[in-house]
């Protein structure tokens, strides 16, 4: 029964990944960018889903580490003149660094003190880092860098959606590569880590190597989205990076369920598009931040696992009871002999 239920899995996950690939062909320009911001803020949240999911080491400086991609592919392109294909894998080096560094003073943190610390980390970042006099050269100082699109074999990626399916093609890579992360050994792995460090140093994993590569993997993704968020607007400016974007990356991913990979995208849409429903519906997006105080109280208390997973769970539970009566439907029975 695993055999047919896993392929149509499959075969719907195809049908969802075309029909998200195809149908903005149809959108004006200003909704394949909106798309686009989407599918950046899922590769966010996806970073949130590795660090604080799979190793439950929580983060209010995620945005921090997506501005080290961010300027450093703003600065080395606008400023030094470099291919964007040779300034990004720099500029998410750059943001796994700054994750290793982060995760140093965290190994012996958690709870509050590493949410205190990642606070502080997020404020050093846009209050002192990035404010114009501190390091201009990487800051841009007063006058923002301005990165343009690249071009890929030969093809520019300066229509909305050439674009879109450009960061869509690196976030199904990134989801593919974090889901074989999850199932094989390294998942297992992290899991132990996040269940019990105590048990998983007992039997010989080396939880600190382990935790610093959760923190260097969550802020390569992170600077990763940075870089193409900076790309796609064509701007790098320090208030696109600040603490409360990360404040309000984190709720929505816990929101959403931070344990399941599909938090990633359901979190990229709400971002984008819940501020344009309630511009839809004569409110102002100003109330947005609002709802997601309010939607992450309610969670919280109702829903402790995240609206993701217990919808997956309430699917599989609903899949199962209709499997269930048909096996013991005698007409259904007798049809099948």
């Amino acid at each position: 029964m695993s055999g047919p239920v896993s392929r149509n899995r499959r075969l719907g996950l195809a049908a969802v990944v075309a029909a998200v690939a195809l149908l903005p062909a149809l959108e004006s320009d200003f909704q394949r960018g909106l798309d686009s911001d989407a599918v950046i803020i899922a590769l966010l949240v996806l970073s949130v889903v590795v660090l604080t999911g799979f190793v439950g080491q929580i983060s209010f400086c995620q945005y921090s580490f997506a501005a080290m991609g961010a300027f450093t592919v703003g600065a080395l392109m606008d400023g030094h003149g470099w291919s964007f294909w040779l300034a990004l894998p720099v500029g998410v080096t750059v943001a796994v660094l700054a994750g290793v560094l982060v995760g140093i003073p965290a190994l012996r943190l958690s709870g509050l003190l590493l949410a205190v610390l990642t606070v502080a980390v997020a404020l050093f970042t846009d209050r002192f880092l990035l404010v114009t006099g501190t390091w201009d050269g990487f800051s841009g100082g007063a006058v923002p860098w301005h990165p343009s699109r690249p071009s890929l074999l030969g093809a520019p990626l300066t229509g909305s959606y050439a674009y879109y399916l450009f960061a869509l093609a690196i976030l199904c890579v990134a989801v593919l590569l974090v889901w074989n992360l999850r199932r094989g050994r390294a998942g297992r792995v992290l899991r132990a880590v996040r269940d019990s460090e105590l048990a998983a140093a007992t039997v010989g994993l080396d939880v600190t190597a382990w935790k610093l590569a959760a923190f260097g993997l969550s802020a390569g993704i992170a600077g990763l989205a940075g870089a193409l968020l900076a790309v796609r607007i064509g701007s790098v400016s320090p208030g696109s990076y600040d603490f409360l974007h990360s404040v309000q990356l984190t709720a929505l991913a816990t929101v959403m369920g931070v344990s399941a990979i599909a938090a990633a995208p359901a979190a990229g849409i709400a971002t984008v598009f819940g501020p344009e429903l309630l511009s839809g519906i004569a409110v102002s997006s100003t109330w947005f931040p609002l709802l997601i105080g309010t939607a992450l109280i309610l969670q919280l208390v109702l829903v402790p696992e995240g609206a993701v997973v217990r919808t997956r769970h309430d699917m599989a539970r609903l899949a199962r009871l209709v499997s269930g009566r048909r096996g013991r439907d005698p007409a259904i029975a007798e049809a099948a002999r």
